[in-house]
């Protein structure tokens, strides 16, 4: 698929603008920090004064509660070393299947043992967009005798593990529960509060589609409904997002459909308030310092020789960006936009090019290409698009 310039119709932002919703975003993320910054702070204090977290006996990897002084639950830790295929994960059948099944190694489009910073990424994205349906979720470091640790004769150390750390959402249930209660009966659900879920899942819908994730299923989809009261969603285990490929091109014999497309609704168009604001959002600028941020993050958890898997999940990140905003361009649904063929998008920096030609107003090349199982590459045509790295992009020379 060829990147469409046809997008100069759409009323694009002005730069004061542009930097004016970047600048919110921002101000944004800095308000979730401060409120994160509070809540770890007091899960520390609890484990200084001897409640320790308890380990989590669903899922597949060493994942944690950790409490506060009166025992409530603040947060879910998720150490490094205590991933699905990670030398500490204290789940016997993953380690099993590392030692036994070791050609089926989890997906081959994801980074090993990094599910931890694609938890914390997916609430940097949810922030950004300032959706705020993905808990807040930070790296952090924790030490507690309820961590698993290597052991020599029985001995261990007790040491900082480096790991995500998602507040705890409380009074949420499963979607499958949820769900289910609403189609028993009817009544519980006003046609107000539906409509309000209906957006909430849009938002998720949009959060998903950015980050690639398609292993939404309704144990991670969480929903907190008080009839006549209340009604919220939560997006929750994001640690198979941001592939370096996407799904489809890893694997012949298995489909990656992303599992919310066909719920009901999925099959209506974006609300136009929220289609409205995420266009809005959508320039260089911003697209330019969410891969800054994003970057950083991936970086800091591998090693250096691996920094090029780095730069092939944002060319993915980019692509679905790319895709979701003509999606919203095109008033499509999120089934719809679920459907679109899936494109990389790199940096001019990424693009190998035999003549060149003169670096002077064009900022970036855009390459989208086809992500299909048999051709992963093909060539198409190439348009400004985003900038290198300490660049500022001037939005006049660009159609994004």
């Amino acid at each position: 698929m060829s990147a469409d310039s046809s997008l100069s119709h759409v009323d694009l932002e002005s730069d004061s603008s542009s930097i004016y919703d970047l600048t919110s975003s921002l101000e944004h993320r800095k308000k979730v920090d401060d409120e994160f910054q509070l809540v770890f702070r007091k899960a520390q204090d609890a484990i200084n004064k001897g409640i320790q977290p308890s380990l989590i006996p669903e899922g597949s990897s060493g994942s944690y509660f950790v409490y506060g002084l009166e025992g409530e639950i603040l947060g879910v830790f998720k150490p490094k070393d205590e991933e699905p295929f990670a030398s500490l994960n204290p789940k016997w059948p993953k380690f099993f299947q590392r030692m036994l099944c070791f050609c089926c190694f989890g997906r081959a489009c994801l980074i090993p043992n990094t599910g931890y910073l694609s938890e914390a990424a997916a609430s940097i994205v949810s922030e950004m967009l300032q959706l705020d349906v993905v808990p807040t979720t930070r790296i952090v470091k924790l030490a507690s005798p309820s961590f698993f640790y290597s052991r020599f004769f029985g001995h261990y150390d007790v040491r900082p593990k480096e790991g995500s750390f998602q507040l705890y959402v409380n009074g949420y249930e499963s979607g499958n529960t949820v769900f289910a209660r609403w189609n028993y009966d009817k009544n519980l659900l006003s046609d107000e509060e539906e409509a309000k879920f209906q957006l909430l899942f849009q938002k998720m819908c949009i959060v998903d589609y950015v980050i690639r994730n398609t292993d939404r299923h309704m144990d991670n989809l969480l929903v907190r409904h008080v009839p006549g009261h209340e009604i919220n969603l939560a997006a929750i285990d994001n640690g198979l997002a941001f592939p370096v490929r996407h799904p489809e091109c890893t694997s012949r014999f298995r489909s990656f459909p992303f599992r919310w497309s066909n719920l009901p609704w999925a099959q209506a168009e974006f609300d136009q308030t929220l289609r409205r604001h995420v266009i809005s959002l959508l320039t260089p600028q911003f697209v330019h310092r969410l891969c800054v941020d994003l970057k950083k993050l991936f970086r800091h958890g591998i090693a250096s020789s691996n920094y090029m898997l780095v730069n092939s999940q944002l060319r993915v990140v980019r692509g679905q960006i790319w895709n979701l905003r003509q999606a919203l361009i095109a008033n499509e649904s999120p089934c719809e936009m679920a459907r679109r063929e899936p494109i990389i998008v790199s940096r001019s920096s990424d693009i190998e090019m035999p003549n060149p030609p003169p670096h002077r107003g064009m900022i970036g090349l855009l390459s989208s290409r086809l992500a299909t199982p048999t051709n992963n590459y093909a060539d198409t045509t190439k348009t400004a698009v985003e900038c290198d790295e300490e660049k500022k992009v001037p939005e006049n020379l660009i159609n994004f």
